[in-house]
């Protein structure tokens, strides 16, 4: 322990890290009033986001050698447990953040809306919830004009863009029954929508004549009489 607080000490006191943790800093101010400012252009923008990927890799640069210090320390208050408590307590597990669990929600549903869809299984359902998580999405940075675009988007685009269309096509399988026809859907649940249609097609019919008794015809269909004669023939040549 004591070793460890002289190295915290030394490492804070020490004016080469002291430079570089305020150069870390000033930059990380830029970068944060760059994305903050609404008048802010698309390329300083871009700049900005690639600018943050470095900083972040410099920052884990900086702490790298506190955080092995703190691992050795943690290993070093390990080795005073007796077994049975280090059996009792078992690996050591981090407690889940809030953004832990929003990742894991997120990473989970996509997998599982995505296997639905994939096999025609409550595909109205998964859908829906594709179609309100590209909706969430869409809205969180919106290509509005007046607003500032996205830095990290692929392309240009005023009001329409991938996110909406696909939003879109998701809303139109929650009302159109692709997986009905074909699918887990249509095996489990298929029965419950189809409709036996009526047949146009009379059921019997009197030998001799291809009309049948009037049951048998399909209910609507008139039987017109045949004339006994046509315009231009007479009745003397018909009774012949």
């Amino acid at each position: 322990m004591k070793h460890s607080e002289e190295f915290a000490d030394i490492w804070f006191a020490d004016q080469a890290m002291s430079e570089a943790k305020e150069k870390y800093y000033d930059e990380l101010r830029e970068v944060l009033r760059i994305e903050r400012s609404p008048d802010s252009l698309s390329f300083e923008r871009e700049r900005a986001a690639a600018k943050r990927k470095d900083l972040d890799a410099e920052r884990k640069t900086l702490i790298a050698d506190l955080q092995a210090q703190g691992a050795s320390l943690r290993e070093a208050v390990i080795k005073l447990a007796k077994p049975e408590q280090i059996a009792a307590a078992g690996a050591y597990a981090p407690p889940w953040t809030e953004l832990d669990k929003v990742n894991a929600l997120t990473m989970y549903g996509l997998v599982a809306m995505g296997v639905c869809l994939m096999l025609g299984l409550f595909s109205p359902l998964a859908a829906l919830g594709g179609a309100v998580f590209l909706g969430q999405i869409y809205l969180s940075m919106p290509p509005w004009p007046g607003l500032p675009p996205n830095p990290m988007q692929e392309g240009h685009y005023l009001i329409v863009n991938k996110n909406l269309i696909e939003m879109l096509a998701c809303l139109a399988l929650v009302f159109i029954p692709t997986s009905f026809w074909i699918g887990f859907d249509a095996m489990l649940f298929g029965r419950m929508f189809r409709h036996r249609e009526p047949s146009d097609v009379p059921t019997g019919s009197s030998a001799g004549t291809g009309l049948g008794s009037g049951s048998d015809r399909p209910a609507g269909v008139d039987v017109k009489p045949i004339p006994l004669s046509s315009p231009g023939v007479s009745k003397g040549s018909n009774l012949r």
